[in-house]
């Protein structure tokens, strides 16, 4: 068996990953109401009409996956990437001269079409793509680049929204994501390994490392089915099944903020949201591990088990202890939403027809994340309590590892047989 012992441009693309995810996701998610404050009492509208830009944002996500998977895999990356890059920037710079909620949402619009175009989706891909052996780790990391992403930035645009105001922050922010698109767009992305005359971080030529299904879960079943052809397989089905539970419980998780203060106050609430942050980091690094080490089927005992948990935690966090124990074990939970998804997608199709796959897979996540909250909220106010709300949830994430556990094991009768290779 022979193996690069060298050092690899995968890791490069990895840190291109890491630094793309870091910036550019926390703008549409953690970082998103950050100016709603500050923009809200300029411009004169009501913070539900700021907020409902991050609606827009995440809808056009929605509808627009499965079409930008196809479009990254059959055609030119490299340039489909900088433009949609260069499009986010202005388009975040358009925040910046806005003069009312109408003008923010087209800017929205804009920005949720080249943020579905450059972040989770693409980089994937090219995680996927460079990474033949510890793609679960390098998929960890590079989602860790988020959590890290936000917690520095977080005050950073503060900073600039106190000393220079909302609209400078704006810019500011546009100039690093230009930079980043300019840098990696021209310079540093590769989609394939092949492109810079390569092959994949782990790749070996030896024929005896045949695929058993039954035996190996950690590498690729190498399903080549169309997504055309997927649709009407079961394993597909129960693919996008357990990506839209998924999506429910990790979208219920963003009441667990008000849900602490409500039952610990705002200080401990606070405290807490932070230390399951920064577990959170520890957290997905562990899942990538397990799943590199022990298999797609021991990652998803952890990370379904990690989530469900933190509901049941949840059910005691009016007792002195309940706030500190949620900290923890949701640390280890966050990482379902954002390391898995890649990895179950990539433990069952091959490399060819991954970025569509994972397209789809990203949809159903932001479907049921677009609902989650909103079921939780319903329900508190339907009942006064979110007891029943955090029950409900613990089906929904345990769900999200039955029906993915289905699926892996429903796509061995379409997967690569004895006649191919780990490399191939």
């Amino acid at each position: 068996m022979k193996k690069e012992t060298r050092f690899h441009y995968a890791w490069v693309i990895l840190v291109v990953a890491s630094l793309v995810l870091g910036v550019y996701v926390p703008i549409v998610n953690s970082l998103s109401n950050s100016w709603q404050l500050a923009v809200t009492q300029d411009l004169g509208f009501s913070r539900t009409a700021f907020s409902f830009t991050g609606t827009i944002t995440q809808a056009v996500g929605i509808f627009l996956g499965p079409v930008v998977s196809y479009f990254l895999t059959k055609y030119n990356f490299k340039r489909i990437w900088t433009c949609a890059a260069i499009l986010f920037a202005l388009a975040i710079f358009g925040y910046s001269i806005a003069q009312n909620k109408y003008q923010f949402y087209i800017f929205a619009f804009i920005v949720g079409a080249a943020y579905i175009t450059t972040a989770q989706i693409p980089m994937m891909m090219l995680i996927n793509n460079w990474f033949q052996e510890k793609k679960g780790l390098a998929t960890s990391i590079a989602v860790s680049g988020i959590s890290a992403g936000g917690a520095l930035l977080s005050p950073v645009i503060n900073g600039l929204i106190g000393q220079f105001g909302w609209r400078m922050s704006y810019r500011v922010y546009a100039v690093i994501i230009l930079a980043l698109a300019i840098v990696f767009g021209f310079f540093l992305i590769y989609l394939r390994p092949e492109d810079k005359g390569l092959k994949p971080y782990g790749y070996t030529t030896e024929k005896a490392l045949v695929l058993d299904p039954d035996k190996d879960s950690n590498r690729s079943l190498g399903v080549g089915l169309s997504i055309g052809a997927s649709i009407s397989c079961s394993f597909f089905i129960f693919l996008l099944l357990g990506s839209v539970m998924n999506g429910l419980a990790n979208g219920a998780t963003l009441q667990f903020p008000p849900a602490l203060q409500e039952a610990a106050g705002f200080q401990t609430a606070g405290t807490v949201v932070s230390i399951y942050l920064l577990v959170g980091v520890f957290g997905k690094l562990l899942l990538g591990r397990i799943a590199d080490k022990y298999g797609i089927y021991h990652a998803l005992l952890v990370g379904a088990g990690s989530l469900a948990l933190s509901f049941v935690c949840m059910l005691f966090v009016g007792q002195s202890w309940g706030p500190w124990l949620v900290a923890f074990v949701f640390g280890l939970g966050l990482a379902l939403g954002s390391v898995l998804p890649p990895l179950i997608t990539s433990s069952i199709y091959n490399r060819e027809i991954y970025g569509e796959a994972y397209g789809f897979v990203q949809s159903g996540t932001q479907v049921g994340a677009a609902f989650g909250p909103l079921f939780v909220s319903y329900i508190f106010d339907a009942t006064g309590s979110y007891h029943w709300a955090w029950l409900i949830n613990i089906a929904f994430a345990l769900l999200t590892g039955f029906l993915w556990f289905l699926a892996h094991e429903q796509a061995k009768k379409h997967g690569r047989q004895g006649s191919q290779t780990v490399g191939e």
